[in-house]
């Protein structure tokens, strides 16, 4: 009897509509099964649709900003005044508290809206402008010594080049393979465009070489040799060097042009890679000749930063968590030029990174990258390699080559 008094005593829903005037619906207030009450007025409102749970479709965003951005012409609103549109106009249906902010969160995300400051932009937009990005991908450390390059035209179709310092335009040499473009010479200039608007052009995108240098000391009983090589091997690229201890570009160094008897007195000899046509020099190469007699030492200084040029190459989750352990354990030891790769147990999932950060990676950056990479794929392999690896001393190499059983080698050291 309860029941039946209330459905003849609550047989209605009035709520707000258009203009403020109030409108009536009936609505069955049924109790069998225990309904719940809630959920059959949400239904009645629905049903006159001045309730909605389609909030994630077309028609949910045109409404809102038909209705709430102040007119049908307004491109731009104050977030808080759409927001409080949203709550007293009566025009617009209800919906759950979320509804406006996950919108928001969405177009934003589609770039359909664009924030600006605590105001909101709609499209539609002009077309992104045309970009070029780059990535190096790897280094040669032997051989040419050439970088490999991922060049991507972003926002347009095309994308060419030219060598040196010209500027490209559409007639210039389209990029022959972008996904991994071979670098063999000092500098390239890049251009994406839009062949079918040639309005919509990117601007230059640069990239150059960086000068490297390799030497090999040669022990010849009574005397050493020396043997350089710059990197990456390019018309151009000269070596300068001096046998006093004194800056390899001073007027008094001598230029490299074959392996040569070190002199007798030499303690430091101080060499640089240099290309004038691009003004470009190679970091600064100090090698420590070894004096003979007991006293002789290792030719490294064990105060001075040190780099070892070698590549250091892990081929499974073992190895690479080891290595990051070493790098936890050492002092102001870094890891240059690195990539990781994460594949699935079934081969079918594949993440790679490289990094090329100027200051390198320590422990801590390395273990973010390795532990993400093995969020995204998980119970695979992971592997990794670092192109050389940085000391803060001459001391801390040698101590990293000990621990880690390596032999020294003096060529493969750089101060």
């Amino acid at each position: 009897m309860a029941g039946a008094a209330l459905k003849e005593a609550f047989d209605q829903i009035v709520y707000p509509s258009i203009s403020s005037a109030l409108r009536a619906t009936g609505t069955d207030l049924a109790f069998a099964g225990n309904q719940s009450g809630e959920a059959t007025i949400r239904k009645t409102l629905e049903g006159a649709q001045k309730f909605t749970t389609r909030i994630d479709d077309e028609s949910f965003r045109t409404r809102a900003e038909v209705r709430l951005f102040g007119s049908a012409q307004s491109k731009v609103v104050l977030w808080s005044d759409f927001k409080r549109a949203a709550a007293v106009n009566t025009n617009w249906p209800l919906h759950k508290i979320s509804a406006l902010d996950d919108l928001k969160a969405d177009c934003l995300r589609r770039g359909l809206w664009r924030e600006e400051g605590n105001h909101i932009r709609r499209g539609p937009f002009p077309p992104p402008v045309p970009e070029v990005s780059l990535r190096e991908l790897s280094v040669q450390e032997d051989g040419d010594g050439h970088t490999y390059l991922r060049i991507e035209p972003l926002h347009a179709p095309s994308l060419v080049y030219e060598t040196g310092d010209s500027d490209p335009t559409s007639a210039s040499s389209p990029v022959p393979t972008p996904t991994r473009f071979e670098a063999v010479g000092l500098r390239y200039r890049f251009l994406a465009f839009d062949p079918a608007d040639m309005v919509r052009v990117s601007a230059v995108k640069e990239w150059t070489a960086k000068l490297r240098l390799k030497y090999q000391l040669h022990h010849r009983g009574s005397h050493h040799e020396v043997e350089l090589l710059a990197l990456p091997k390019a018309n151009g690229v000269t070596i300068r060097y001096s046998t006093d201890g004194s800056s390899p570009t001073s007027a008094g160094a001598a230029t490299y042009d074959g392996p040569f008897r070190v002199p007798a007195n030499c303690r430091v000899l101080c060499a640089m890679a240099v290309s004038s046509a691009y003004e470009l020099n190679s970091e600064m190469l100090r090698i420590t000749i070894p004096q003979q007699g007991p006293a002789a030492r290792p030719p490294i200084d064990p105060g001075l930063p040190a780099r070892w040029n070698q590549q250091t190459k892990l081929d499974d989750a073992g190895a690479v968590w080891d290595f990051i352990q070493r790098l936890e354990s050492a002092s102001g030891v870094r890891a240059h030029d690195i990539s990781l790769t994460a594949e699935s147990s079934d081969g079918q999932q594949n993440v790679d990174y490289s990094g090329a950060l100027d200051g390198g990676y320590d422990a801590a950056a390395a273990r973010s990258v390795a532990e993400k990479l093995q969020e995204i794929v998980k119970d695979g392999s992971l592997r990794m390699t670092a192109g050389t690896l940085s000391f803060s001393t001459g001391q801390a190499l040698l101590d990293w080559l000990l621990a880690t059983n390596q032999p020294f080698n003096v060529a493969k050291v750089s101060q």
